[in-house]
């Protein structure tokens, strides 16, 4: 099948376009640079747009001839210089679902979050919702992932939280260290969204998580590990005043285009736990090894 991937060379986008194309798809990338998706993955095809940009179905018409499914992996944590989080996460998926049903891809997955609520406070788990609820009402065949914190190779997103926090030399600052988290590995997502593209689980609103949770401060812990450090002699526990005004000051840097990972978002995210519901996901695979990421080791 032809697969179009938005957010094709991102964290979860470019690990989902390796996957479908070792299964045989044909997958096209869409992303803001095409020569950035080659370079990353050549045997996809590149669209070069600006999904912010692409806010009403006519936008998306030309991008999708020929395509059989498609899978929305795009999205930021916060606005900032590159991103308008109503316009990308909102405005542009609800005019591509649009699209589709105009232009017969009958297939959408879109990649959530756990937790993401049309009344939240937060624009990222806002927008994500009001997209999902527009999915969920169309006339598509469509299927909801929500991945807790996707732990991959590569420094983005969560992980890459997680790395800034574990590479403190000696000593570990930790504010949240008692937050609940829900992981997820990077392969169990790419995983999930093949076997979506191939036809399961049609109208399934689902999370993607492990078991059971774990602390900031154990998964900091492990991550340390992970990456080859020492255990930390000791943890200090900071004062979320002290991260708060971190973040602001990353808040501010992100309209200048930098991508802080520790932005208000993402303290706002983990004083409210990162957590979800294994059970729908499980019973759908009972003969399966669960989704997780090895916190033990």
């Amino acid at each position: 099948m032809r697969v179009l991937v938005l957010g094709g060379y991102g964290m979860i986008g470019l690990a989902v376009a390796q996957t479908l194309l070792r299964a045989g798809h044909q997958v096209t990338g869409l992303g803001r640079s095409a020569a950035k998706g080659r370079a990353h993955l050549p045997d996809a095809d590149w669209i070069e747009a600006e999904i912010s940009r692409l806010t009403t179905p006519g936008d998306w018409a030309a991008h999708l001839a020929g395509i059989d499914v498609a899978v929305n992996a795009s999205g930021a944590l916060q606005d900032g210089a590159r991103d308008r989080l109503q316009d990308t996460q909102s405005r542009a998926t609800i005019a591509l679902v649009r699209a589709c049903e105009a232009a017969g891809t009958r297939r959408f997955i879109q990649i959530s979050a756990p937790g993401a609520d049309v009344a939240s406070d937060t624009a990222f788990y806002r927008t994500k919702a009001e997209a999902d609820s527009a999915l969920s009402e169309s006339a598509l065949d469509w299927t909801i992932l929500r991945p807790g914190v996707v732990i991959a190779p590569n420094a983005y997103g969560g992980t890459a939280l997680l790395r800034m926090l574990a590479a403190f030399p000696v000593v570990q600052p930790l504010m949240m260290a008692d937050a609940k988290i829900q992981t997820v590995a990077m392969d169990d997502v790419a995983v999930a969204v093949a076997d979506c593209v191939n036809g399961a689980h049609i109208g399934v609103d689902t999370d993607l998580v492990e078991d059971g949770p774990h602390s900031l401060g154990q998964i900091v812990a492990h991550v340390r590990a992970w990456l080859g450090f020492a255990p930390a002699r000791a943890t200090v526990r900071l004062p979320r005043t002290l991260g708060y005004m971190v973040a602001k000051i990353a808040d501010l840097a992100g309209w200048f285009g930098w991508r802080s990972p520790l932005r208000t978002t993402a303290l706002r995210v983990l004083e409210s736990d990162v957590a979800g519901d294994p059970g729908a996901w499980r019973a759908r695979y009972t003969n399966e090894k669960p989704i997780h990421w090895d916190i033990e080791g």
